[in-house]
Formats: structure tokens, C-alpha cells, sequence
């Protein structure tokens, strides 16, 4: 049995290139990364920006306990009250809200890092 060959659906051209493969240079790709690029580094910049803001929300809390206007635990009973404003909301059903702080009380107690930061708090 004989196998013939096919022809080869594109023929290299007078120029000795395939077909549809144009003069293309990188230019037009390294434009595109450098515009992804710079898109990213905004975006990036936008979501720390973000973060810094929801960080500030406790530093009042912060600047009262170094001040000494509150203590320790009742800094600590605040922020827990913002976490749970933000994460629940402030209309909440008052058992799931203590609930949620119970666990969020129990894991500062329980965790040996996050206790050490809250003995940390009253040791300054």
C-alpha cells in the first residue's frame, strides 16, 4: 500500500514567509504589557489605600489607650464592637452578635499569640 502526501494547505511565499505571519515586531506587545502593568500597579496602590482606611478605624481607639483613657480590656471590648458593626452590621440580631464576640473573645484568650498581644497591651 502506498501513502501519498497532501499538499501543504499554505505555500511559502515570495518573501519566504508563510502566509499570515505579518512583519509584526514586539512593540505593539511590549505597549500592551507596559499599559497591563501600570493598570496593575494602580489597582494595587487603590486596594492598600482601601486597607489603610480600614486600619484607621481603630487608631483612635489606639491614641485613647495610649493616652490612658481606656484600658486594655475596654479597648479591646471596642474594637471588638467595630468588627462586629462592620462584619455583621449594627442592625444585627443581638444573640448571633453575642455570639460571634464570644468566639472572637474566646479565640484572644485561647490563641497564644493574640494572647500575648492583649498581655502586651496592659504591659505598656
Amino acid at each position: 500500500m502506498k501513502i501519498s502526501r497532501t499538499s501543504s494547505p499554505q505555500q511559502i511565499g515570495a518573501t519566504g514567509k508563510a502566509p499570515g505571519v505579518g512583519g509584526v515586531s514586539g512593540k505593539g506587545f511590549a505597549a500592551k504589557l507596559s499599559a497591563a502593568k501600570a493598570e496593575g500597579v494602580t489597582a494595587q496602590a487603590a486596594g492598600k489605600s482601601e486597607r489603610a482606611r480600614k486600619a484607621v478605624a481603630v487608631s483612635d481607639i489606639g491614641a485613647d489607650l495610649k493616652a490612658g483613657k481606656l484600658t486594655p480590656q475596654a479597648a479591646i471590648d471596642k474594637v471588638i464592637e467595630r468588627v462586629l458593626d462592620r462584619q455583621v452590621g449594627r442592625k444585627a440580631d443581638a444573640a448571633l452578635r453575642e455570639k460571634i464576640g464570644a468566639a472572637m473573645r474566646e479565640s484572644l484568650a485561647d490563641d497564644p499569640m493574640l494572647a500575648a498581644k492583649v498581655r502586651a497591651l496592659a504591659d505598656d
